[in-house]
């Protein structure tokens, strides 16, 4: 089965530099950080909130591409927002879910407690029942290539179920800095603020 890191590896290849890419709290957020350092990251968006805030992103920003790095953990915890996102139908989004079978947490030897999709649960499946027609699984590096090259070159919004290694034994070497939570925030709220001329921080001046 293929790793985290190789389809991020890809990804990072795909990704153009002003698509925003919104990642989950743990290894998808340590991970895309080393491989992609760039101003259009939004790190460690917590359980169950990654989904629902590139939804958001994406409805705000129609003209902008946006990627969801999700994880089957996350996901589960709110998935609700897959039947918001059919019913809202954004074009321009995307969910790349990286579905491993286990809360991982800080255990590095053996997977950790089982997530639903260990069992019976199939997120492509979900997805498709809640509306969401182009949702499918892949399980190596070509087929992730193509539906995702697919996914930033058509109308969506798209969900690719990404099946991969229980454990990260391969893992990026860390010579980047990923910044925390909110250091990023206030970057990634800038760099829409220069990229689309709008004002979402203001001067920080206060009423008279």
């Amino acid at each position: 089965m293929v790793t985290r890191l190789s389809l991020l590896k890809e990804l990072s290849a795909l990704i153009a530099d002003d698509v925003l890419v919104v990642s989950s709290i743990g290894n998808n957020s340590g991970f895309w950080g080393q491989l992609k350092d760039r101003e259009a990251n939004l790190f460690h968006v917590t359980m169950g909130m990654c989904t629902s805030t590139a939804l958001g992103l994406a409805l705000a920003l129609p003209n902008r591409k946006v990627l969801a790095l999700d994880a089957d953990g996350n996901l589960t915890l709110n998935l609700g927002v897959l039947g918001t996102v059919a019913n809202e139908a954004p074009k321009n989004l995307t969910i790349v879910l990286m579905d491993n079978r286990n809360y991982l947490g800080s255990n590095k030897k053996e997977p950790g407690m089982p997530t639903a999709t260990a069992g019976k649960m199939n997120l492509e499946e979900v997805a498709k029942g809640c509306g969401i027609a182009g949702a499918c699984t892949v399980e190596e590096v070509a087929g992730f290539r193509a539906e995702v090259h697919k996914a930033l070159s058509t109308d969506g919004p798209h969900f690719i179920r990404a099946r991969i290694e229980a454990l990260d034994n391969d893992r990026p070497p860390r010579n980047k800095r990923v910044p925390d939570p909110r250091e990023n925030k206030y970057q990634f709220a800038g760099y829409i603020q220069k990229t689309e001329g709008v004002e979402i921080l203001g001067s920080g001046l206060g009423g008279g």
